[in-house]
């Protein structure tokens, strides 16, 4: 197992089926690449699943081939809020300079089919947070996203803007979508950086861009919506951001413009209203809860065996009969590797149920990572 690079391992658990993102960021955490590999294979494997023999040497050589930049959960420059909450991302391929997600971050999301005042908008807010070196975070889809993404460019191209691009998006980070945006995509892996969760040739399926979103939302620190109809895919978004305590901020619009709908309902219920790039600066400098992402995890790695103990508390609160079931262990071993996990700060206890922590908290404060 040891003739490819961690990476290797890691990109391959995307092409095993029946591991995805929530199962590939439990493999991760638990277990080096080459072994979670080994794992992920050895489960397929008993649900009757067929496994290429040769997918990490496939998965390296398109990689390399492509351009395409592997990290992962345990790696330096990974964004931990990636890990946080409901959906956690274990894994990432990218085109571009990871490192952008340690500075200061906006989304930027909306309609597919804005107005024209829309597309101006979020040319103009892109614009302005990129030249005060705020990098904009979006999907890369048609509409808004494109065009707070074109305002970034020109802000670069013509000004020489600090701020870059962060996009987001639903395929493989060889099969461009939608083709109207190839241009800006490839401006984008050379200016900033595309990720994705999933492999080189992966398709654009329509169930890929929920997913998305929940990215979109944990890398940035305020996410702002130019136009948007109430049942409008970047209504998904907002609820990430929500979950995830962003703020929240909407563009105003005319009543009577149907993809204004969201935006408005979102100012009456409480989003703060915006018009303009330095509105959205104003409420980024108030908010410096998720600036850092990339706190790393110093605790001790748990001894081998507890391992098996962890990984059964991991899917969610387990009472100790349940970790009797699971394991084959007796209450005295259970209690003696609980008890070494809880002092390394990999479980807590709360009212007899056991949970894994399997990130430590970062300095990004206002998240529970576990």
């Amino acid at each position: 197992m040891s003739d490819h690079p961690d990476w290797a391992y890691a990109a391959a658990l995307a092409s095993v089926p029946g591991c995805g993102s929530t199962a590939a960021f439990r493999l991760l955490v638990l277990h080096d690449p080459p072994d979670a590999y080994e794992r992920a294979v050895s489960r397929a494997a008993i649900d009757g699943a067929h496994v290429d023999a040769g997918a990490v040497g496939r998965m390296r050589d398109e990689c390399e081939s492509l351009g395409i930049g592997v990290t992962h959960v345990r790696d330096a420059d990974f964004p931990l809020v990636l890990a946080a909450s409901q959906g956690p991302c274990g894994l990432l391929f990218f085109r571009g300079d990871v490192s952008l997600v340690g500075g200061r971050r906006v989304g930027i999301v909306g309609t597919r089919t804005p107005t024209p005042s829309g597309v101006y908008t979020a040319r103009e807010i892109g614009e302005g947070l990129a030249l005060a070196g705020v990098h904009v975070v979006s999907g890369l889809a048609k509409g808004i996203d494109g065009a707070a993404h074109d305002g970034v460019r020109g802000s670069v191209d013509e000004h020489g803007a600090p701020g870059r691009p962060i996009a987001i998006v639903g395929s493989g980070l060889d099969v461009v979508y939608p083709k109207a945006n190839a241009a800006l995509w490839e401006w984008i892996c050379r200016n900033g950086v595309v990720f994705s969760e999933y492999p080189p040739g992966a398709s654009a399926e329509p169930h890929h861009f929920p997913r998305r979103n929940r990215i979109i939302a944990a890398l940035s620190e305020v996410v702002v919506v130019v136009e948007s109809r109430e049942s409008g895919g970047s209504m998904s978004t907002v609820r990430q951001a929500i979950e995830r305590q962003r703020d929240v901020l909407a563009v105003p619009g005319s009543p009577r413009v149907a993809s204004a709908a969201g935006t408005n309902l979102l100012i009456q219920q409480g989003c703060g209203a915006v018009t303009c790039a330095g509105d959205v600066l104003s409420a980024l400098a108030l908010d410096h809860r998720f600036l850092d992402v990339t706190s790393r995890d110093e605790r001790i790695a748990p001894e081998a065996r507890d391992v098996i103990v962890l990984e059964a508390t991991s899917h969610g609160p387990v009472t100790l009969d349940q970790l009797v079931i699971a394991t084959g262990w007796s209450l005295a071993e259970l209690a003696v590797a609980l008890g070494r996990l809880e002092a390394t700060g990999w479980v807590m206890e709360e009212g007899g149920w056991w949970e894994a922590l399997l990130l430590r908290r970062g300095r990004h404060a206002g998240e529970r990572i576990s």
